[in-house]
Formats: structure tokens, C-alpha cells, sequence
């Protein structure tokens, strides 16, 4: 069943007796085409390509660092921020305009040593004059050539289906891409190769996504808040029974990812590892959701799948699992309809966040004034333990920071940033800003005219730094005005982190926030969540908070 909504705001204002021209306020303002039958279309502005008065020019396949990076013929490899960055590159300091080459992918990171000012900001941007295609900054690492035929892990079903290659670093997302042309293209087909899973379930069923998985079936009283204890450190887990599938032999389960649905309300499925087995039960035990085992419901009827084992590495269709060692080690692979990989083009995520607009390591630096548009984001990794419980701070109150990634992320304070006809395609977050630290102030923050595709976390999150339960007034810094306008949001929230939800759009506590014009499909978890004011039991003062949200629409959402 089609669910949608939409919003509109319509106000006219009158002041003395004198009526206030229908440009004067943004909330007058049409961001979004209305169709004859009255639907809201995406109506994004065009990119347009604006430079400042300093230029350099980026071209990771054919640069080189010790040009001088002013014209197209003299370009780099690297930008600046980038810690590859060598030569002139990595001597360049100051405000200019940075312009990385269409049809090609820049491989690195951009971390922000410095800030524009205002009016003259910091650009990382496209021209469309230079070079057809795509301008796109990759997280992930280009695999085409160098498998090899066969697997000596003893658990993997058939190993003379398998392909097998040795990484020096460990990817959580690995992609089939099949190019449209010589250069990086929006038509390039790109398919996400799973993680090998148990069921080797498919989205048969576009209105139930999960409809593939399995359940409990708890049978007996009580069928929910069951529990038993791990087989190793005797803490208590909520327990799961399904007596139709879980008829193997344990160490087909233990150890294993565990992706839950729970209740009552929202039950956003989560990982888990798998850390107890009960045959004659034919039961697993794994954390609750916020840790303990009956922190949330897990009730009979509840969906759920297992994956990360090599025992689950068979599915025809394409999966791939990865055999960690230290750092790195050995990505064995599946492609679909038996194709050998030295024949394909395999992108395995090595990146996590691109470009980190948190200034110096200590995340104390304010970022100002920088603006990013006319790029497309691909192929980002994420944290290798999907299981970690994210609150738990250091002495310096910080959370875990590797496991919030973003192609575009600020962690600490910032002021004018603005992101515009910016693509995000299969990533884990498109743009994460969160201000962590007390003191800090993240503000006049504009999102705009862009796109998300496929992502495993949010399309776009924008929070202040306090969390839930912390009552005192100076525990983090705090978010002060958002726009996020005209932005397309599809298929986000795939596959959402321990804690928290994969929303499309999610605001946390901004002071004025402005939301209009977006258009959100078949997102996984909310289409456009936001908080306003402060977290509930914080005892900080809200003086002034406003909030504008109109001209949206959300289609199949809540997962």
C-alpha cells in the first residue's frame, strides 16, 4: 500500500494595513512544481558554475603535484587537504576555488586545515567545460584484475565457485560496476554485492521489503522478553526462537551478524552478534538493542537475517565475504551469473568520510565559509564493527567518531557551509553535521539542488551534540539555522547503524530551520524527522526557535 504526504504552508501577512510583497519572506517562495493533479514534483535549480578569483585545477588521473595546479594543462592530483597531497599541492594554502575534472574519480580524503571568509568562500567544485561526465569523489578502491579461482577458508559451501584477492585494508561495501563510457558517468550500472547472508533473501516485494526474512515463532508462553545467557561471559540476552530454520549446527550461528526487528514502536531492524545457541531451544541470544537484553521487545512474528559467515557465502545472484586479518586480508567474492571477476570492474569501499569539514585532528577549529557543489559522491566504507554501541564517551566527552562517516561531515563547530547540486550514490551518509563539544555552534548551514541514492545511513543529518538523558545546559555545542531545499532522497536508511535511525532527512534542535521543496522515496526509515527546541529533561533555555517545513512530499516510508 502507497503511503505519502505532503506539506504546504501558505501565509500571507499584513502589517499596519499595508500587505507585504509575496518575495519579502522565504516561506512565500514556490520551491517545488505542483503538478495539474496537484502533486509536488522535484524542481531542483540548475548547477551553475561560479568560481572566485583563485583557481586550481584537479585531475587525479592525469595531474601530477609539482605542476602548479593553474590551468587545465597544469593540474594536480591531489587537493591540498588531501594527506597523499605532495609538492606544490600540499604547499597550497589560502582561498581559492578548486575544481576537480568531470569523467574522472578522485580517490583520498579531504580533511579542512583552513576557511574561506565571507562573501569569498573556499569552492570545491565541477566545471562543466572541463571534461564530460561526472566529477566524482570515490571512497572506494578499484579492483579489475588480480583474482584468483578458488577459497581455503574450510566453512565456504563450494569453494570452486568462488573468487578470492588478498586487501590491505578491510571493506564493508563492495560493488559491481559496469560503465557506460570510457569516463565516470551518471548512466554507469552499479550493483551492490551483499554481504554474504543466510536467508539469501531479495526484495520480491517492493511494499514489504523484508517479506524474504525470517521470524521468530516463539511458541509458548510468554512469546516476547525472552532471554538467555552468553555461553562465555554469563551476561543475560535477549533470546529469539525459530523452530522452522534454526536447525543447523552451532557454529553455523555463533559469531554471526544478527539484523533484528524489534518493538513496540518503529523497530528499526539493527545488527547484532550472534553470542549464544540453544539447540533443543532452537534459539540464538544477542544484545537488546540499546545493549541490555530486554532494552527493546523482540516478539514472535519479528523478522530477522544472519550474515558475516563464511558458511553463508553461496548464494548465485552475487555475495561476497571478507576474512579479516589485522589491517587487511582475503575478499572472496560471488559475482552474479558466475562472471569472473578479472572480467569486471569491482569498486570495494576503503574510505568512510571524504570530505571532513572538522578542521584540525582536535576538532576545535571553526570551518567557515566553504561551499561544495557540482560533485558526486560514491563508494564510501564504514566502520568494520556494525555492531558498536556508538554513547559511550571518552574523558573529553566525544563519541565514537569512526563510527559516524559522511562524505561530506563537520564534527565540532562550523559556520557558512553550504552544499548544492552535490549526487550521493551508494554511500553511508550523504552529509553529517553534528556539534559535539561543548561550545560548540554550527550555523547558517544550506543544503540544496542535490541528490541521494542507495544509502546505508542517512541522506542528510544535521544535529546538535547533546543525546538523550543528559540534562545540564553545557554538555555540547549547539545547532542554530539549517535550509535544506530542493533536495531528491531514494532508497536511503538500507542498512541502519547500531543506534539510531536511518532517516532520509533528520534535523536534531536547531534553533530556525527551514525545510521545503524536498521530494523522499521509498525511504527505509522516516522521510523527514525533526526535533525542535531541545532534547527532552535538558534544562537550557530556548528563547527562540522556528520552524518551517512545506512544500515536501514522502512516499513509501517507515520501514
Amino acid at each position: 500500500m502507497k503511503k505519502w504526504c505532503c506539506t504546504a504552508v501558505v501565509v500571507l501577512l499584513v502589517l499596519g494595513g499595508v500587505r507585504i510583497n509575496a518575495e519579502e519572506f522565504s516561506w512565500q517562495k514556490t520551491y517545488a512544481k505542483i503538478s495539474s493533479k496537484g502533486d509536488i514534483e522535484w524542481s531542483p535549480k540548475p548547477f551553475s558554475f561560479e568560481k572566485g578569483d583563485s583557481v586550481r585545477y584537479i585531475d587525479y588521473e592525469d595531474g601530477d603535484d609539482s605542476n602548479n595546479g593553474l590551468t587545465r594543462d597544469t593540474p594536480w592530483k591531489h587537493h591540498p587537504w588531501d594527506p597523499q597531497a605532495s609538492g606544490n599541492a600540499k604547499q597550497c594554502k589560502g582561498i581559492h576555488t578548486y575544481i576537480f575534472k568531470r569523467g574522472v574519480y578522485y580517490r583520498g580524503t579531504m580533511n579542512a586545515l583552513e576557511s574561506g571568509r565571507k562573501g569569498n568562500p573556499i569552492r570545491l567544485t565541477s566545471d562543466p567545460a572541463w571534461g564530460t561526465g561526472e566529477a566524482v569523489i570515490s571512497g572506494g578502491y578499484r579492483i579489475a584484475g588480480g583474482w584468483k579461482k578458488g577459497a581455503s577458508n574450510k566453512n565456504i559451501p563450494e569453494p570452486d565457485k568462488i573468487w578470492h584477492i588478498d586487501l590491505d585494508f578491510a571493506p564493508r561495501t563492495v560493488y559491481l560496476v559496469e560503465p557506460s563510457g570510457r569516463s565516470a558517468s551518471k548512466n554507469d550500472k552499479i550493483t551492490r554485492i551483499p554481504l554474504a547472508r543466510m536467508p539469501n533473501w531479495k526484495v520480491s516485494n517492493p511494499e514489504d521489503v523484508k517479506s524474504e526474512w525470517w521470524c521468530w515463532d516463539n511458541p509458548g508462553h510468554p512469546y516476547f522478553n525472552l532471554t538467555m545467557k552468553a555461553e562465555k561471559s554469563g551476561r543475560v540476552l535477549a533470546m529469539g526462537k525459530d523452530t522452522k530454520h534454526i536447525t543447523g549446527p552451532k557454529e553455523l550461528y555463533m559469531g554471526a551478524i544478527l539484523w533484528a526487528e524489534f518493538g513496540w514502536v518503529d523497530g528499526t531492524p539493527y545488527p547484532s552478534y550472534i553470542q549464544g545457541f540453544d539447540a533443543e531451544k532452537r534459539a540464538l541470544g544477542f544484545e537488546g538493542y540499546l545493549g541490555s537484553a530486554k532494552s527493546r521487545i523482540i516478539n514472535r512474528g519479528h523478522r530477522y537475517y544472519l550474515e558475516d559467515k563464511p558458511h553463508y557465502l553461496d548464494d548465485p545472484e552475487g555475495e561476497y565475504w571478507f576474512e579479516k586479518d589485522r589491517t587487511g586480508g582475503r575478499l572472496h567474492i560471488i559475482l552474479p551469473n558466475g562472471q569472473n571477476p578479472n572480467t569486471a570492474i569491482i569498486e570495494a569501499g576503503k574510505e568512510a568520510t571524504l570530505v571532513d569539514l572538522t578542521g584540525q585532528s582536535t576538532g576545535r577549529l571553526t570551518v567557515e565559509h566553504i561551499v561544495v557543489s557540482g560533485l558526486t559522491f560514491r563508494f564510501t566504507n564504514v566502520a568494520w564493527n556494525l555492531t558498536e554501541v556508538p554513547w559511550l564517551y571518552s574523558q573529553k566527552f566525544r563519541l565514537k567518531r569512526h563510527i559516524y562517516p559522511a562524505c561530506i561531515r563537520v564534527w565540532g563547530p562550523a559556520d557558512d557551509i553550504t552544499i548544492a547540486n552535490c549526487k550521493f550514490e551508494h554511500i553511508n551518509n550523504g552529509v553529517l553535521m553534528k556539534a559535539v563539544n561543548p561550545g560548540d555552534r554550527i550555523d547558517n548551514i544550506i543544503i540544496r539542488d542535490c541528490e541521494f541514492r542507495d544509502t546505508d545511513h542517512n541522506g542528510i543529518s544535521i544535529e546538535e551534540g547533546l543525546l538523550w538523558g543528559d540534562t545540564l545546559p553545557d554538555r555540547a555545542g549547539h545547532l542554530y539555522d539549517v535550509n535544506i531545499l530542493r533536495n531528491y532522497l531514494y532508497r536511503t536508511g538500507l542498512r541502519s547503524p547500531r543506534v539510531g535511525a536511518a532517516d532520509a532527512i533528520n534535523v536534531d534542535n536547531a534553533q530556525t530551520l527551514e525545510v521545503a521543496g524536498n521530494v523522499v522515496e521509498r525511504s527505509w526509515h522516516a522521510g523527514i524527522n525533526v526535533r525542535g527546541a531541545k532534547i527532552s529533561g535538558n534544562v537550557r533555555d530556548c528563547p527562540l526557535t522556528r520552524i518551517l517545513i512545506y512544500q515536501n512530499k514522502v512516499t513509501d516510508s517507515i520501514r
